[in-house]
């Protein structure tokens, strides 16, 4: 028997095998660990499992993270609404916008509803920026990248992610390009080599993890462990990273109502589109956010931005991110996709197709938890099922929850067994 076995080796997982040492092994279902930290190579560019940044001030973490050799960047990134290039947050930099734009979003946050009870995100929305500037941005964007519609999302997610200004700060970023950075961190941090995952490599390369280990079966009463190469274990704690919905499916003799709950369960998947270019390029900034409906990625960001050593010296990539759920299932194919990103490209003035050397596309199951209304509900009851059982669920697809790299691995870290 097995004293703790965790499943997963993303960052959550790790976390815990950080906390427990060699009282713990990790089984992994793929060949690496690292999960949506983890990234690939292609012709000598790395691209990440999307966009990773540390800004984490966690003592901790820091300790862990700081021992690897990295970039420091300012948080300045750009929007791309209707052909024009806009300081992020829009709300209060709407400089770069023609002057009818400009007195549009004024007159929005000057007339906001004024509501005491907010119900939904959509509301929210409202409440915050006005009708005009919900509708033109936020609204858009949110369709492309949680794959519903604002009414559909709580407000739980929100919390520090979406700025509000004042109406001075409104009025100060129409009439000049010289903002201050309002961003919710103003500093961010990227390993020099390796990719994001190099962050935790160290910590990880002292754990026991067993690759090529995807769990089919999970006997709760006897527990053990079945996975897909054939091998069982016995386990006396279970810690598991794993999707909600997925550890639920396969659990044995679970109830109905439980079932129900984590069905109804969603996250959106990504598609990334990875794109490495011939020559340096010149990209508007590190990351960017893609309002356009026309235009299928909800944001992209530039890997050789963050490290030159993430590109071939003289050369540039970029990484465009598609989302999708099984709410909002995607429209094209990957090679349809690839042209898509390309038609882009050129529109937006980035690059011209000539420029691009390689271009790949790939998909991750779990990308984003999705806060629909009842969410918390159907949560708590696969929660306190899975505690019922002792199983312990940590991470962001663990604890179904909004959790930057840092809050993963200290959701791991301080499991409680």
């Amino acid at each position: 028997m097995i004293k703790n076995v965790i499943l997963g080796a993303g960052i959550a997982g790790i976390g815990a095998g950080f906390k427990l040492g060699e009282n713990a092994i990790i089984y992994e279902a793929r060949n690496r660990f690292g999960g949506l930290i983890d990234n690939f190579i292609i012709n000598g560019f790395r691209f990440d499992h999307a966009i990773h940044l540390s800004f984490t001030k966690d003592q901790l973490v820091r300790s862990i993270f700081d021992q690897v050799p990295n970039y420091i960047h300012q948080p300045t990134a750009l929007n791309y609404s209707d052909g024009y290039w806009v300081k992020h947050p829009v709300q209060n930099n709407s400089f770069a916008l023609p002057v009818e734009e400009r007195i549009n979003i004024i007159n929005s946050f000057i007339n906001r509803t004024d509501t005491a009870s907010i119900s939904n995100y959509e509301e929210w929305l409202k409440y915050q920026f006005g009708q005009y500037f919900a509708d033109k941005y936020p609204t858009r964007y949110t369709r492309k990248y949680w794959g519903c519609e604002p009414a559909n999302l709580s407000v739980e997610w929100i919390k520090n992610r979406m700025y509000q200004p004042s109406i001075d700060e409104v009025l100060q970023g129409a009439m000049t390009a010289e903002t201050p950075n309002t961003y919710y961190t103003q500093e961010m941090r990227y390993p020099a080599n390796g990719g994001y995952r190099s962050f935790i490599e160290q910590v990880a390369s002292g754990l026991n993890i067993q690759l090529n280990h995807r769990v089919v079966q999970i006997d709760t009463h006897n527990k053990n462990i079945f996975f897909e190469n054939g091998k069982q274990v016995t386990y006396e704690t279970l810690i598991s990273s794993l999707p909600l919905p997925l550890i639920i499916s396969l659990l044995q003799g679970c109830p109905t109502e439980v079932q129900k709950a984590a069905n109804n369960l969603c996250a959106t998947s990504v598609c990334l589109v990875s794109v490495g270019f011939n020559k340096e390029i010149d990209i508007p900034s590190l990351w960017f956010y893609v309002y356009d409906e026309d235009i299928p990625f909800a944001r992209a960001y530039s890997p050789s931005m963050k490290s030159k050593n993430n590109a071939p010296e003289g050369k540039s990539s970029l990484q465009f991110e598609i989302y999708y759920s099984k709410n909002n299932p995607l429209q094209f194919s990957d090679n349809e996709l690839q042209e898509k990103v390309i038609d882009a490209i050129e529109k937006m003035d980035i690059a011209s197709k000539l420029d691009i050397e390689i271009i790949d596309t790939r998909h991750l199951d779990y990308a984003n938890v999705v806060f629909y209304n009842g969410m918390e509900h159907d949560r708590k009851i696969v929660l306190d099922y899975l505690g019922k059982l002792k199983i312990k669920s940590i991470g962001r697809f663990g604890e179904w929850d909004y959790l930057w790299s840092d809050q993963s691995f200290l959701s791991g870290y301080s499991v409680d067994i």
